[in-house]
């Protein structure tokens, strides 16, 4: 490679002065020629960064910030989505299979409590969790949860995970309603739409809040390491039927923390995917204009088959009437407006056909009908290959977006399979958002009134994690071979590789120890009725209970 660096007028002026720095000043110019002729004008290596390339022109990619990218259209972007949702087939399945196999009937939590830390006995342990388990359940099963008293606990799950999956982020305010009778529990959760969180009044994004010194980011208001501090939430939704008051378009200020306390206020429930960031950004962000195209050739291809359904006669007649005058005020119009002998306006005739219709014309009008040509053969192709790259991109699998499992088996099961995957990590994220505090807070209540007796609990923030420790089982994976996967469940539990509470609340989402003791009540209320045993696969014929019994006996009485 060769590189040619000529003397400018600045270096032949340097060089007549001093040439000694004109020199180096040569030198210096060719080798950065040099090192831009082999780094590709300084682009790197990868030839996206290389912005002389023709293919690369016109691309405006810049390297911003988390909230720079997020923040500017954010408010036109949620729009955006819930108008998919609304509107769109596609868009409204991937919202809905999320949410089913996400949430579905709710996530259960399962008590871990830190017997060693917390000095506990084995059966002190399971004892309190046998208790924890009961007691949030009925809480979670009751309208105590919803301050708004419309959901249960567990349907609130799925409403706050929409709310993100459609907005990018949700509130839950923690509030305690006196005033509503009929309640067990005073904890209850107000859910919030991202619409009403808004920087102050004056405050730009990015900017510092006057009256504390923190940076607000989209209404989220952070300390010096991006930490949420406050929430600046307005009082009623901006884009609500009736403004009940001008101050409800002012954003009201709600520390995200209980310092005396040291709970939650405020929980922020989004799915964080950059550093430094400060607001959701909602699950169809990157594909909403793929899912408008695909709504509109929908629309245009559906239109397209009911006109090529249309069978209209249209006939010319010699001394017929000539073509009617369009109606142009077929909706009536409003009384005492220009409606009657108002200039038609400045648009085309349109004549409308009904499906059998027959129109008489004179001979000298010249009608000409288009033949749509449908059904499409065409469109059904394009139209599987959109939704395959929207499901990859939302991380559904294609048969699981449209409900269609015409594949093969092992198609089917691998599908399902990548996509219990995707819902193990997004309710990962989720309970540690949002479900994790839930249950920490109820215990708190529990404690503070004295239901409970668990040392340290406020003193101690070690002690009350080692209190509140849990997991979260959801409904499980569909079973496309129910034996295989059950015998595989058993060999799992044998192995102490899974609980048997583990397993429970995969599959069905029960309690494991509910259903040992009313299996247990089964057994003996067949037992008591002389009816055969029930036994697992492969093992010997039940035999009734009596009968079992009385071998039982002679085989006693011939040994003596």
């Amino acid at each position: 490679m060769k590189v040619v660096v000529r003397p400018n007028l600045i270096d032949r002026a340097i060089g007549y002065v001093n040439p000694q720095a004109g020199r180096d000043r040569l030198a210096a110019r060719t080798q950065i020629a040099a090192t831009s002729a082999m780094f590709g004008g300084g682009g790197g290596g990868y030839r996206g960064g290389q912005g002389d390339r023709g293919k690369r022109r016109g691309l405006g990619a810049r390297a911003r910030s988390a909230n720079a990218d997020i923040l500017p259209g954010s408010e036109r972007l949620r729009a955006e989505q819930r108008d998919a949702v609304m509107n769109a087939p596609i868009a409204t399945a991937a919202i809905n299979r999320m949410v089913t196999f996400v949430v579905g009937t709710g996530l259960m939590a399962i008590p871990a409590i830190d017997g060693d830390y917390l000095n506990l006995t084995a059966e002190e342990v399971d004892a309190w969790q046998r208790t924890l388990a009961r007691d949030y359940d009925a809480y979670m099963m009751s309208k105590d949860v919803d301050a708004e008293r419309k959901s249960t606990g567990y349907g609130q799950q799925a409403v706050a995970y929409r709310g993100t999956a459609t907005s990018g982020d949700i509130l839950a305010l923690r509030v305690m309603p006196e005033d509503q009778p009929g309640r067990v529990v005073e904890t209850a959760w107000k859910l919030i739409e991202a619409d009403r969180l808004k920087n102050p009044v004056g405050v730009m994004d990015g900017a510092r809040y006057q009256l504390t010194g923190n940076r607000v980011f989209g209404g989220v208001e952070v300390d010096a390491y991006d930490a949420p501090v406050a929430y600046h939430i307005l009082k009623q939704h901006p884009g609500d039927l009736l403004l009940r008051a001008r101050d409800g378009l002012v954003p009201e200020r709600i520390e995200a923390w209980d310092r005396d306390l040291e709970l939650p206020r405020v929980l922020h429930v989004f799915k964080a995917e950059r550093p430094e960031q400060a607001r959701g950004v909602g699950m169809l962000a990157t594909i909403i204009e793929p899912l408008k195209t695909l709504s509109d050739a929908s629309d245009a291809e559906l239109y397209a088959t009911v006109m090529s359904a249309m069978i209209a006669v249209v006939y010319k007649s010699p001394g017929a009437q000539p073509m009617p005058e369009p109606d142009y005020d077929d909706e009536g119009g409003a009384e005492g407006d220009a409606g009657v002998g108002a200039p038609p306006p400045d648009q085309p005739n349109q004549y409308r056909f009904e499906a059998g219709s027959v129109m008489e014309i004179d001979s000298d009008a010249d009608v000409e009908i288009k033949s749509p040509g449908r059904p499409n053969s065409a469109f059904d192709p394009f139209f599987q290959a959109i939704v395959r790259q929207i499901g990859a991109a939302l991380g559904v699998p294609a048969g699981v977006l449209m409900l269609m499992f015409n594949s093969s088996y092992t198609a089917s099961k691998a599908e399902l399979e990548v996509l219990y995957l995707l819902v193990r990590s997004e309710r990962a994220w989720f309970t540690g958002d949002l479900s994790v505090f839930t249950y920490v807070c109820f215990i708190a209540e529990k404690v503070a009134r004295g239901d409970y007796v668990m040392p340290g609990f406020f003193r101690d923030l070690r002690v009350r994690a080692a209190w509140t420790g849990v997991d979260w089982r959801g409904d499980g994976k569909i079973s496309l071979n129910p034996l295989q996967e059950a015998k595989g469940f058993e060999v799992q539990q044998a192995n102490c590789w899974r609980t048997g509470e583990d397993i429970t609340a995969e599959l069905t989402g029960g309690n494991y120890r509910e259903n040992i003791a009313r299996r247990g009540g089964e057994h003996r209320a067949i037992v008591d009725e002389g009816l055969p045993v029930p036994s697992p696969a492969g093992a010997a014929k039940a035999t009734p209970a009596n009968d079992a019994n009385a071998d039982g006996d002679s085989k006693k009485e011939d040994d003596e």
